[in-house]
């Protein structure tokens, strides 16, 4: 099921964007701020955001600085295939890694189902992992999507503007595909299949999160243009 929905992925990236332009939808994620931020640190115009560094005002997990916003909650129970797409721009003079997007189901402790970190040296990699609920000591690496390989150019966080899109095709059982391209190239993908383990728990929701969340605090200007998610018809 997850190798079929990698090769529709695939084969929608590669097609032409005024023939898919026709199969999607806009989506109405219902966006809001995660948990709040320091002030100045979260603006927006629009569909336009602009994000600056904050302390984590969530609470649990040992990541310091977070601001981002959260969406709606996406049906589990399902098969749907949603693209997220923004013009994003990363503005830092440390190479500290940050997370700009995520796929989580609530969890506390643990890497969620999936979220994109924006490396230091400019790649693009996924945390992913399985949760047995007991904070940090209950985590088990996705090594499936930890693993995947970065395939494009390196991604330069001096202002200069990329256009990102994140595909993710959800099968209706609680796993998902996903592909990540940068400015219409296929960099990054991978998979998310539930655990049959009873151990670790299953997910019973997911929802999007967008923005710049790090270990560390660190100064930078993230600003992401444009976004919005469609669902394809």
């Amino acid at each position: 099921m997850i190798r079929t929905c990698l090769a529709a992925l695939i084969a929608l990236l590669m097609a032409q964007p005024a023939a898919a332009q026709t199969t999607w939808t806009v989506a109405r994620m219902g966006w809001d701020t995660s948990c709040g931020v320091d002030a100045g640190a979260l603006s927006r115009s629009g569909a336009d955001y602009v994000f600056r560094t904050s302390k984590n005002k969530c609470t649990g997990g040992i990541y310091l600085q977070r601001s981002e916003i959260f969406s709606d909650n996406i049906r589990i129970d399902s098969p749907a295939t949603y693209l997220f797409e923004t013009t994003m721009s990363f503005r830092a003079s440390q190479p500290e890694d940050a997370v700009v997007f995520q796929i989580h189901d609530g969890r506390n402790g643990c890497a969620p189902p999936m979220s994109l970190r924006w490396r230091g040296n400019g790649e693009l990699s996924f945390d992913s992992d399985y949760t047995r609920d007991q904070g940090m000591q209950g985590c088990t690496p996705n090594q499936q999507m930890r693993s995947a390989r970065f395939t494009g150019p390196r991604l330069v966080r001096d202002g200069r503007a990329y256009a990102m899109r994140v595909f993710l095709t959800f099968d209706g059982q609680g796993g998902f595909a996903v592909q990540v391209a940068a400015d219409g190239r296929a960099v990054l993908q991978g998979a998310y299949v539930p655990p049959a383990d009873p151990a670790f728990v299953r997910s019973s929701r997911f929802y999007m999160k967008h923005g710049v969340y790090s270990q560390r605090m660190f100064d930078y200007e993230m600003r992401s243009s444009g976004m919005r998610v469609l669902r394809q018809k």
